[in-house]
């Protein structure tokens, strides 16, 4: 009797362990028959660009930081965080001279997958500087995008407000404010969640955004809704939020172009994850750098949309950011903690570049001539 108890619990035991298999054998059936290429994250089911480019607009130098390399002759640059910004996000930068003939815009315009103006202190009446690159590219990109080709604007505070002022035909729309190192919530309009900026915002991110003091202002200028309204500029841009400066003016502070992909935004994301420089007001919270992170990657999946390339791998190589390297000009007494500097040699190649193409073109073209009329 005991012997057959055995024998009993023996056969238990193993049709148990059968089973225990056969389960787990129908389990990895079942698993990889549920299993798609939507859920194999090195399938590029969406034919998104995965390696896009994004053109920086330098911009005028500032006397400080001129004056502290006399012999290097530096006139323009480019803050480093905004570069970071934008590779952090899985983005390539390539650096956007100013001074340039619309010539030089339109054809890198047509290399890269969009465009950051970034923000700054300098003027909009400089000639051949900040505004006149800007109004190119603005130009440009309305008529690529015209024509059929997604080509994204991201304009951050001193970008922003070029956006909008380019887009009232130049006609000064910004009012002074009195928002210098002031960090603060967003004050979300009605309708937010319908913009393209928000629609795909995850609930949390919204709520850090409304409620914690993680954007960093540091503008002089700002745009009211009267004057959105006084000049039919909200006819063009949505508005998604405000906020109060010191002094409790209302102020806008991100929009979305009706039409186009242009974005602005008044205050720095950027600065929250790269600027370190003291007594600047800016939140490096875990909180902050979440929604910072939010908006680079929206920028940089914007320009994912767009599929333009260089011609080859060597001129690419040519144009990127990598070929220069960032100053710590933190220790100068720049708001910034790196910056790229140039000077007219760095424009030079460019120019270079263009008259080299001609020169081989004419001389293909007058050895043709020569052979045929021989």
């Amino acid at each position: 009797m005991a012997m057959n108890s055995i024998y009993f619990l023996l056969i238990c035991q193993l049709c148990v362990q059968r089973f225990d298999n056969e389960l787990k054998v129908a389990n990895a059936k079942s698993i990889i028959k549920k299993f798609d290429v939507n859920d194999d994250p090195t399938v590029n089911i969406n034919n998104e660009n995965t390696t896009p480019i994004i053109g920086v607009l330098t911009q005028e130098i500032s006397k400080l930081i001129a004056n502290k390399f006399p012999e290097e002759n530096y006139n323009s640059y480019i803050a480093a965080s905004y570069v970071k910004f934008i590779e952090s996000s899985g983005g390539r930068v390539v650096p956007i001279w100013i001074g340039q003939p619309r010539e030089y815009y339109e054809d890198i315009m047509k290399k890269i997958n969009g465009v950051l103006l970034p923000g700054g202190s300098t003027y909009f009446n400089q000639s051949n500087g900040y505004h006149d690159a800007g109004r190119h590219i603005y130009n440009i990109a309305i008529e690529m995008n015209d024509n059929g080709i997604h080509f994204p604007l991201w304009g951050t505070c001193l970008g922003f407000e070029l956006l909008v002022y380019l887009s009232a035909n130049s006609i000064e729309p910004r009012t002074y404010c009195s928002s210098r190192a002031q960090a603060l919530p967003l004050e979300f309009q009605e309708g937010y969640e319908k913009s393209r900026l928000f629609a795909n915002a995850s609930a949390d991110i919204i709520h850090i955004l409304k409620t914690y003091p993680v954007t960093a202002n540091f503008h002089l200028y700002c745009f009211t809704q009267e004057t959105f309204a006084a000049m039919k500029l909200n006819e063009i841009w949505r508005v998604m939020s405000l906020n109060h400066d010191w002094d409790g003016l209302e102020f806008i502070s991100t929009t979305e172009h009706l039409r186009y992909p242009f974005y602005g935004i008044q205050f720095h994301p950027e600065k929250n994850l790269f600027e370190f420089v003291k007594n600047r007001n800016i939140t490096h919270t875990s909180l902050a750098i979440r929604t910072s992170q939010y908006f680079g990657n929206f920028m940089v999946n914007e320009a994912r949309h767009n599929h333009q390339y260089f011609a080859n791998r060597t001129e690419e190589a040519n144009k990127l950011i990598y070929n220069y390297n960032p100053i710590n000009t933190g220790i100068l007494g720049s708001s910034f903690q790196q910056q790229y500097l140039f000077n007219d040699k760095h424009y030079a190649t460019n120019t270079v570049n263009r008259i080299n193409k001609n020169v081989i073109i004419f001389s293909i073209t007058c050895i043709y001539a020569t052979l045929n009329l021989s």
